[in-house]
């Protein structure tokens, strides 16, 4: 643990930050302090899931063979063993081609838990692919006895780990073969007596979810340790970290979204290496620090419509200057902070730099932006500008923070409203999920029902599936419910023509989620979803198929390989918007794996992944109103000339911390990360485009070009870089 005295100097020694002040504040006005004024928690926090999900695939705690009784450990880790087995086998490491030396993984489902509490008593292992999920009108609650072995020594124990178990391999913490974990819709007390109690190890490469939960940690010592991909409406109290982050599996962002920490002993965030977060709507309080670094890290934040409240310290990071190996500017310009569009109350401190001890000193109102690090101003351009250190803009003091932290994002409609799938094929006298066509039942039970269930499973789409304006296709775990078209399906067999497997209205108002979709082979006119919906509506918790490629001259005995379909498209957006969060696009197919096309609609997109497409990532034509946090993109080995983003023709557009990763087995260089024609009023706050793994391979020649003129920013790492 870092000594306060060690990490940030006395205040006495302290110098004064050099601060760069772009705008001075506003007249302030008053705030109000009562629970339905301005001061309102508009996140109401309440149990995601009302009634039980009509899903007979899952485990629910309590049944037969998985009764509780007193200590509820051994039977919460059998109902999750056994959700493992009947769940569809993790074959990414087929898909690997034999690559790469993997094992094959276990399986994956759901495990329900009623309303009530439960104590535990040890840890309970969260194997890949399983996701446990509360349901009821209280939420349930999982206790941590009170003086539990094994939680008072010196080394911290989990109580809830998420793992990875190869079939006849060593049970191992979760890490970039883990796909779709989740803890969601319950709460997890640490009793006294369990110093070094953490409750939850979270890890896993795309698709795992902290979600809709409270942990009160009490005396314990942490409620997040490690880090995967979206942490949303999480409340922490307590703890001497409320979240210890690093770089998620393998290397990539992870988003905390209308998350609260508060009352932690040391920070509400401790960031080691190399962390790469993005903060939304989320307040930080009653702690001595909101976001620490560690010595000798770099940190790569982002903070959006936060709330940094009685924190004495708001911010404490390292001098770039002062990192290990920062003569070299790629590892100078990694250290990158924005702030932006945020409250501070109480918080003496917004900004401390930890070896120098300069401060950037904090007042009561709204900070427009504060940034630390590379920033480059009109790029692109003859005016092109750069400047470091710190930057500060304040605005007013009037801190409405319930309007701040109104969040985006639609909840799920009440279970009470589904309708499963399989009553709908029952009515019919039909079943689904047997290998015959079900498109006639699903169009049935979107045209007669606005909510419908798709339990897990494995359902044939011969043709597109059309959702009506309102619309909603609900599933739980993509990983384990797919829609698949069949191979060679003539329906999609023309390229020039795509179709879509999912399609949704003009300005619907449509919610898809939970679900994997798989266009096949030998589907050349494929789409995966074609997302016309406009605002209000929400596509989320979304995969397609793992698909990779190789060139025609290697050699190898894997059809994901031999095949290389010239799939048309796997996401796309035309017309459309809304709110799209967590999705993984990565049929290697496909001519790209995101393409938005002629779209205004105000849209914010959470997390997505959009990994190994031959030519480009993603693609923008025509688009103005996006907000991207947390955008991942992956080429692959022989993907060396894939593009991570391409921008035609669009305007007012942001990057909020993006990570353009290049693997360390890609075969040749590649010129530019992002490129850009016609486009203009493009913000990219926090960018990561460089390795140290055969850099000349693994960093971006350039991250952003004008395609038409031939200007480059080369910078591969920045904190601010503004096209005009």
């Amino acid at each position: 643990m870092l000594s306060r005295r060690h990490f940030t100097g006395l205040a006495a020694a302290a110098v004064a930050s050099p601060v760069v002040l772009l705008s001075g504040p506003a007249s302030a006005s008053t705030v109000g302090g009562d629970s339905h004024g301005p001061d309102r928690d508009p996140v109401s926090f309440r149990s995601a899931y009302d009634a039980c999900p009509p899903d007979p695939t899952a485990v629910v705690l309590g049944s037969p063979g998985f009764e509780v009784s007193g200590d509820a450990t051994a039977a919460l880790q059998a109902a999750v063993d056994e959700a493992s087995r009947r769940g569809t086998v993790n074959r990414l490491g087929d898909i690997l081609g034999g690559g790469r030396d993997f094992p094959l993984g276990d399986g994956g489902g759901i495990v329900f838990v009623p309303p009530g509490t439960y104590r535990l008593s040890a840890p309970i292992d969260v194997h890949d692919s399983v996701r446990i999920i509360g349901f009821g009108r209280q939420r349930p609650r999982f206790v941590l006895a009170e003086n539990s072995p094994g939680y008072a020594g010196t080394a911290p124990r989990d109580v809830f780990s998420f793992r990875r178990r190869p079939v006849g391999g060593p049970i191992t913490y979760a890490n970039n073969d883990t796909f779709g974990s989740g803890l969601i819709n319950l709460d997890v007390a640490i009793g006294p007596g369990n110093p070094q109690a953490i409750a939850v190890r979270f890890g896993g490469a795309q698709l795992c979810v902290l979600q809709d939960l409270d942990l009160d940690v009490g005396d314990g010592r942490a409620g997040i340790d490690h880090n995967a991909n979206l942490i949303q409406r999480v409340r922490i109290r307590g703890g001497a970290v409320g979240f210890n982050a690093y770089a998620a599996s393998a290397g990539w962002p992870t988003t905390v979204l209308d998350c609260r920490f508060t009352g932690q002993r040391e920070t509400a965030i401790r960031a080691n290496n190399d962390a790469k977060l993005v903060l939304v709507r989320t307040v930080l309080g009653g702690a001595p620090r909101g976001v620490e670094c560690v010595p000798g890290q770099f940190l790569h934040l982002y903070l959006e419509n936060c709330v940094l409240d009685d924190v004495a310290e708001g911010i404490v990071m390292n001098d770039s200057d002062q990192l290990p190996g920062a003569t070299d500017p790629r590892i100078r310009n990694s250290n990158q902070v924005n702030l932006v569009d945020s409250v501070v109350r109480s918080t003496p401190m917004l900004l401390t730099l930890a070896q120098s001890g300069r401060r950037t000193l904090a007042r009561d109102g709204v900070v427009r932006e504060l940034t630390y690090g590379l920033r480059i101003t009109r790029g692109l351009s003859s005016r092109e500008s750069r400047a470091d250190g710190v930057v500060v803009s304040l605005g007013s003091r009037d801190t409405r923070i319930g309007e701040l932290l109104e969040s985006d994002v639609p909840d799920l409609p009440p279970v009470s409203t589904w309708v499963s799938i399989a009553d709908v094929a029952a009515r019919m006298g039909r079943t689904v999920g047997s290998g015959a066509d079900d498109l006639a039942v699903f169009q049935a039970a979107v045209d007669r029902h606005e909510t419908v269930f798709v339990p897990i499973g494995a359902y044939v789409l011969a043709g597109t599936l059309r959702l009506r304006t309102n619309s909603n296709l609900i599933g739980l775990h993509p990983r384990q419910t797919w829609l698949r078209t069949p191979a060679g399906t003539a329906y999609f067999g023309d390229p020039e023509r795509p179709r879509a497997l999912v399609e949704t209205p003009v300005g619907g108002r449509n919610i898809v989620h939970g679900l994997g979709l798989d266009t096949a082979q030998n589907t050349p006119g494929s789409v995966n979803v074609s997302w016309r919906s406009g605002r209000g509506s929400y596509l989320a918790d979304i995969t397609t198929q793992f698909v990779k490629w190789h060139p025609d001259d290697v050699a190898s005995g894997d059809p994901g390989y031999t095949y290389k379909g010239k799939h048309k498209y796997g996401v796309w957006v035309r017309g459309g918007g809304g709110v799209l969060s967590n999705i993984w696009s990565a049929a290697g197919w496909a001519d790209n794996g995101l393409l938005i096309e002629s779209s205004s609609v105000p849209t914010s997109a959470y997390e997505l992944s959009i990994e190994h497409h031959q030519y480009r990532e993603v693609v923008l034509r025509h688009v103005s109103g996006w907000r991207f946090f947390g955008l991942q993109t992956e080429d692959h080995i022989y993907g060396w000339q894939s593009q991570a983003v391409e921008l035609d023709h669009c305007h007012d557009l942001l990057f909020a911390n993006s990570v353009l990763f290049r693997v360390a087995t890609v075969l040749g260089p590649s010129p530019y990360g992002v490129g850009l024609e016609q486009s203009r009023d493009i913000m990219f706050r926090g960018n990561r485009g460089y390795r140290d793994k055969t850099p000349e391979f693994t960093q971006w020649g350039a991250s952003a070009a004008d395609v038409r003129t031939a200007r480059v920013v080369p910078d591969p790492e920045f904190t601010v870089l503004d096209i005009r």
